[in-house]
């Protein structure tokens, strides 16, 4: 493997010579690709041409755009022997401290296409940053994917034989709808993307040589192109199970379909990159818009999630068994996905502060929020993935005196905290993560607890390191694992254990709320059926709120999956 540094310029050469000598510092030779600028520029190059020092410059008599210039300078870097090229912008944007760990990356996975992923400053432009999001936006559909994160920058790795062959085979943009066009392309041909978050700063004085009407003409054409061949390549992409072209390696796509295997093995597959992009158009735009923008990736959702499609049919056949008034058709499994997708945009919303206690569907008698919950208290909150408890946390953390601990996955839980960061600095929730609940954690817990505040666990998910820690108890007419952990807790805790439960009904949001425990009991001697009699009671609790709103159930698996360990006996 043999990389070396590519930049194309026009008329940038203020800071040039010094991103060559950065470049170089790293061992680097440096293909400098003057596209047709300016007399200053081109004597700017030419004093920096010195191949016996590792630097090669090129110049192109006409200014045929950013495209050729770069592909000008993959094909001079190809014949040369170099295998993979590092594009630089000659105007000094990026952090070109990060290089090495671009070039690791490379190294570690040469298929790849590794990709700076912008970290602004205040110095970009609002409408740069409103214009990547449009395209973030379109990258999205035209990929079925939210593998590709920013498809604007310029500075990443190519491959060079795969970049070639797409210009060969294909075409690409020659000026701005370069970048993002040949992204998509070598995307489709099964390349896997890698992201390195970058610092990015535009230079005082920074001259752009983006073209306000031209280049989004060029970019709305290079769009167009884009979806009807992401259209033209359906047939094939769901041939291949959900994929443009085999993958060897897929470092920064989507998760595998979902699997009855173990829930915590399921990725959100990008639900939480997802939602920071719906919550600034909700910002804008407001719900109405918001939800014709998720209208499409629901539908993606739906198409792909072969598994995900069949518990959810499974599910509503057991419901409407169980009483519901539901009959499992592909279109109510269409609405299941449906509902899930504005149960997040509901999420978004009370984060943002666009919903509030006005929003809730409280008793006659009450007045606020407050009223109804047990506020002065400390109690430990068994919730599940049913409507949407995130409402009635989101107002909740609002009182500064009022703190709640969440418990959640691991894996899931970083990303959760990234977004709820965004939209909520100053939230009073904290979110905990844990694989499994042991001692250290009761411990942390148990303190909380003594300074009067809340614990949040669900309840109806087994940890990835507790999967032997379940008890059976009947949910939906057939026995259903439910974990120990929250029981365990909540008896350790020694507080009040109450369920939990909020979903949208119409335009307001009804929350049920039920005291299981004021403290929860575990003898020694049979504490296995003091849990499986706990977990019995949530289980009936819950059962009787999904019977009567089924489309709010969000485990979109096998709930009812027998252990692996009794499958292989």
């Amino acid at each position: 493997m043999k990389i070396c540094a590519l930049i194309p310029t026009y008329n940038h050469h203020t800071v040039l010579a010094d991103v060559v000598a950065k470049a170089r510092s790293f061992d680097l030779s440096v293909f400098i690709i003057d596209d047709g600028s300016n007399a200053q520029t081109r004597q700017v190059v030419a004093n920096l041409h010195d191949p016996d020092h590792g630097v090669f410059c090129h110049r192109l008599a006409h200014n045929g755009g950013k495209g050729v210039a770069v592909m000008t300078g993959m094909k001079l870097a190809h014949q040369a022997g170099f295998t993979h090229a590092i594009q630089i912008d000659a105007d000094g944007q990026h952090d070109l401290d990060r290089i090495p760990e671009m070039l690791r990356a490379a190294r570690n996975a040469p298929d790849a296409l590794v990709t700076g992923l912008p970290v602004y400053d205040d110095s970009i432009p609002t409408g740069r940053k409103i214009g990547r999001w449009v395209t973030h936006f379109w990258v999205w559909i035209e990929t079925l994917s939210f593998a590709i994160r920013d498809s604007m920058c310029g500075f990443r790795v190519y491959p060079l034989a795969q970049s070639l062959a797409v210009w060969r085979s294909e075409g690409l943009g020659k000026k701005m709808d370069f970048d993002t066009e040949l992204m998509v392309r070598l995307y489709w041909r099964g390349v896997p993307v890698i992201h390195i978050p970058t610092k990015v700063t535009y230079p005082d004085g920074n001259i752009s040589n983006f073209r306000m009407w031209k280049d989004n003409v060029l970019i709305s054409a290079m769009h167009t192109r884009l979806v009807f061949g992401m259209i033209w390549r359906l047939p094939g992409y769901f041939r291949r199970g959900a994929t443009f072209a085999p993958r060897q390696r897929d470092i920064a796509s989507d998760s595998p379909p979902v699997s009855s295997e173990h829930w915590s093995e399921i990725d959100e597959r990008g639900m939480y990159l997802g939602m920071r992009f719906l919550g600034a158009v909700y910002r804008y735009f407001g719900r109405r818009f918001c939800l014709a923008v998720m209208m499409p990736i629901i539908f993606y959702f739906y198409l792909t999630g072969k598994n995900a499609r069949r518990a959810s049919h499974d599910f509503l056949i057991r419901a409407q068994k169980a009483g519901a008034n539901i009959t499992p058709t592909r279109m109510n499994v269409f609405r299941h996905f449906l509902r899930f997708g504005e149960s997040a945009l509901d999420k978004i919303a009370a984060w943002c502060g666009k919903l509030g206690e006005g929003n809730l569907d409280l008793p006659d008698d009450t007045e606020s929020l407050f009223d109804y919950l047990p506020r002065d208290q400390a109690v430990v909150l068994l919730v599940s993935h049913f409507g949407n408890m995130e409402l009635v946390r989101a107002i909740a953390s609002r009182d500064r005196d009022f703190r709640v601990n969440v418990l959640l996955h691991q894996k899931n839980a970083a990303r959760f905290g990234r977004v709820l960061r965004k939209f909520a600095p100053e939230s009073q929730v904290d979110l905990i993560e844990v694989t499994d609940i042991g001692p250290d954690t009761a411990i942390m817990l148990r303190e909380r607890v003594d300074r009067g505040e809340w614990v949040v666990i669900a309840a109806d998910r087994i940890a990835i390191g507790a999967r032997d820690k379940t008890v059976l108890t009947p949910f939906l007419g057939e026995d259903a694992q439910f974990p120990q952990g929250p029981f365990i807790l909540a008896y350790l805790l020694q507080c009040p254990v109450y369920a939990a439960a909020a979903w949208r009904s119409g335009k307001t949001f009804r929350i049920a709320w039920h005291k299981l425990a004021d403290q929860m009991i575990l003898p020694r001697a049979n504490r296995q059926a003091a849990i499986t009699k706990y977990a019995g009671a949530y289980a009936q609790w819950l059962e009787k709120i999904v019977v009567n709103e089924p489309l709010q159930w969000f485990n979109f698996y096998d709930f009812w999956a027998k252990k692996k360990a009794d499958n292989d006996q």
